[in-house]
């Protein structure tokens, strides 16, 4: 954001005292960080203040001559978001008179960028001070000084994820469109925010998926989604061929949108529909299987397992578990690949090749990621 010309009031010192000044007046608070301190002449520099601070107190503070003085000067906004949006809005309370502050206190604390969409927690702004708030006549206008504040475009709350079989988004939109583009890792995400969910928090996954080689082989994403690991698989990893299972329409749209921004869609082949069914057509096509639906893919394990080719291959199986189960689930999930190869006469050993700890997902509860090899044992 470019720096805005304005009027601050500045405290100007001898240069003798001016790194007690500073550091004064750094360890009061008092420093508008936004603004440079002026230098007068060989003699004095001014530091600007953010307050308006009577002369005892900083008296009492500095314990040196001093003067007062405005001066125009160029400011920038904070570096820090939390301070910016904090900053927008007591703006905007001041400029419209508005004297109860309680939505100040519930102002969010972390949000989701999409582009040049901002997501806001639904919590935060569901407190009875913002429903009161967004009554009033002006409230387009707070949303823009948000989303300024915030770097974007456009603005919305991310409501609890549905609870249906398409796992929908449900996005109440605040200011502009929700129609989203962006770059992650070097892929090219394009989607409808408002219809599809996106989430931002597994991007070191997506990085670390993206950096595996998968030169020459045939891949399946059991839960594709908008593309959030079949695109880096092709884009970055180098899969001849990815076949991605996705029930929702709204999603399979942003997956096509994205195949084709990133010129890999003569690579994918998209099966629309439950993977219940889309599934049992792939079977003993892959060199690999990704399973990333949470809390659990458990749903496609065997379907998943069935479609390795006989050389074998990995499977990366997703699933929310709580920290101190997490070595067990480990060698219980081993043990049950084990008890279905046998089950359906494979002739694989099993063997763990990487443990993911991708995030928390809830207090105590890690979203991780079990690698599993599948390897023809020896005659």
């Amino acid at each position: 954001m470019d720096p805005t010309p304005a009027t601050v009031m500045f405290v100007a010192v001898q240069q003798a005292n001016a790194a007690a000044t500073h550091a004064a007046l750094k360890a009061k608070g008092w420093l508008e960080k936004r603004v440079q301190p002026l230098q007068l002449d060989h003699e004095r520099v001014a530091f600007p203040l953010n307050g308006a601070l009577s002369d005892d107190r900083l008296n009492d503070a500095l314990r040196v001559p001093f003067e007062r003085m405005e001066a125009t000067a160029l400011t920038r906004p904070p570096v820090d978001p939390h301070e910016r949006l904090r900053t927008a809005m007591e703006t905007w309370l001041n400029h419209h008179g508005v004297d109860d502050r309680t939505a100040l206190e519930h102002l969010p604390t972390k949000w989701e960028k999409l582009g040049e969409l901002v997501l806001l927690p639904n919590e935060p702004l569901a407190h009875k001070a913002w429903a009161a708030l967004r009554d009033h006549a002006a409230i387009d206008t707070l949303w823009q000084t948000m989303a300024n504040a915030l770097q974007g475009t456009a603005l919305g709350i991310q409501r609890p994820v549905a609870n249906d079989t398409h796992r929908s988004s449900q996005v109440e939109m605040l200011l502009g469109s929700s129609e989203v583009r962006f770059l992650d890792h070097g892929v090219t995400f394009a989607f409808d925010a408002a219809k599809v969910m996106f989430s931002s928090g597994n991007n070191t996954e997506r990085r670390r998926i993206g950096e595996l080689n998968m030169v020459g082989e045939t891949v399946i994403d059991a839960y594709a989604g908008v593309g959030y690991y079949t695109l880096p698989m092709l884009v970055r990893s180098g899969a001849h061929r990815v076949h991605a299972c996705e029930i929702n329409p709204d999603s399979v749209a942003g997956l096509r949108r994205g195949a084709a921004l990133n010129g890999v869609h003569e690579r994918l082949t998209v099966h629309e529909g439950d993977n219940a069914e889309t599934l049992a057509s792939l079977r003993g096509v892959a060199d690999r299987c990704h399973l990333g639906l949470l809390p659990s893919s458990e749903a496609a394990w065997e379907a998943c397992l069935l479609a390795l080719k006989p050389s074998g291959g990995v499977l990366h199986v997703h699933m929310n578990v709580e920290e101190e189960r997490i070595e067990r689930w480990c060698t219980q999930t081993t043990e049950r690949f084990r008890h279905l190869v046998v089950q359906h006469g494979l002739g694989f050993d099993v063997g763990v090749n990487h443990l993911e700890k991708v995030k928390w997902f809830a207090p105590r509860v890690r979203h991780v990621v079990l690698d599993l090899t599948f390897r023809p044992k020896p005659a």
